[in-house]
């Protein structure tokens, strides 16, 4: 299965939204509770808007673009970490261009897809995904699954979440597990962000009929759940992580450039990158969650797409979400 359109917009590069200010605070909450420290937050259907205009990125995959593209069998996925957007508390200003109700509508997921299907001109397939911080990776199984199967010859996914809304910050911020705003520097405890994405992916049959020039393949994909007590962390042996990987290595038998890591600046770090020297040696591991914060659901679709076209080659890109389910993929820049 091939990727043939990316685009991603993440806490690292928001300042290119022009009504967003110090967008590089976003992960900063105080007392771990509700209150916001420094930076705004975006509704998620906002970044994904803003994406599907065209406006960011090298590699667009602009509505336009999406719609210009020959007639096939497309399905559409809408990733989103939590199963609803409702109940967000946005700091965004009451204006003109974001009238309040405007926000309620938007910010149901169910009907978002539907709407964002409606916009592509109609699908054969629409559906939403939620699992946790490997939503994406989720939504690319299903979108596998789908083409490989020959029901669809297209799958658009397009991923974000409400990870800087108060919900998590209070959740997460109460677990001691997101840096508070005096902890500024401390590389012990991950960082809340948000971001999205969209990523086209197309059978070769449909390539071979559209003339779209892939950007890289996935070759397998595998999602499993661990069985643990404790729905916010990982065993000591890391048994999700070693069984979702062989389960992509019992299909490639290629090299493997590096290892995208999930990396959230927990304790689990450790976990995870014993799993991977254990199973894959002394390999070279990158982490993205430094750079941008944990963007929950759609970390796994963008830090992949980071990979992508600032890494290239060929490489493993793992995921770990609440509720202790795993993924992996081999994803080939081309």
């Amino acid at each position: 299965m091939y990727i043939t359109h990316l685009n991603s917009i993440y806490s690292e590069d928001t300042t290119l939204i022009d009504y967003v200010q110090y967008p590089q605070y976003i992960h900063q909450v105080s007392d771990g509770g509700m209150r916001v420290a420094l930076g705004v937050k975006i509704l998620p259907s906002e970044f994904v808007e803003y994406l599907l205009a065209g406006t960011n990125g090298a590699i667009t995959s602009s509505m336009d673009e999406l719609k210009a593209l020959p007639t096939r069998r497309t399905g559409l996925i809408l990733s989103t970490g939590g199963s609803v957007w409702t109940g967000y508390g946005t700091t965004i200003p009451l204006t003109d261009k974001y009238p309040k109700h405007r926000m309620l509508p938007l910010g149901m997921t169910q009907i978002y897809a539907g709407q964002l299907a409606n916009k592509l001109g109609g699908t054969e397939y629409v559906s939403t995904d939620s699992t946790s911080c490997i939503s994406a990776h989720a939504a690319l199984f299903q979108a596998n699954t789908l083409i490989k199967s020959g029901v669809l010859d297209r799958v658009i996914v397009v991923a974000s979440d409400n990870g800087a809304s108060e919900e998590y910050m209070s959740f997460f911020g109460e677990n001691k597990l997101c840096l508070l705003a005096n902890e500024e520097g401390k590389a012990q405890k991950f960082r809340l962000g948000q971001g999205a994405n969209i990523t086209v992916l197309e059978s070769e049959e449909s390539i071979n009929v559209t003339g779209n020039m892939p950007i890289a393949q996935l070759h397998d994909i595998s999602i499993v759940a661990e069985t643990h007590t404790n729905p916010l962390g990982i065993t000591t042996t890391g048994d999700g992580y070693k069984r979702v990987i062989s389960n992509v290595l019992d299909t490639h038998h290629g090299h493997l450039d590096y290892v995208k890591t999930h990396s959230t600046y927990s304790k689990d770090n450790q976990i995870e990158q014993a799993v991977i020297t254990e199973t894959l040696g002394d390999i070279k591991t990158v982490n993205y969650k430094s750079r941008i914060g944990h963007i929950m659901g759609p970390s796994t679709g963008v830090e992949m797409h980071m990979s992508i076209m600032e890494l290239g080659g060929t490489f493993l890109s793992l995921g770990a979400g609440m509720g202790n389910v795993f993924s992996a993929a081999i994803v080939e820049s081309l």
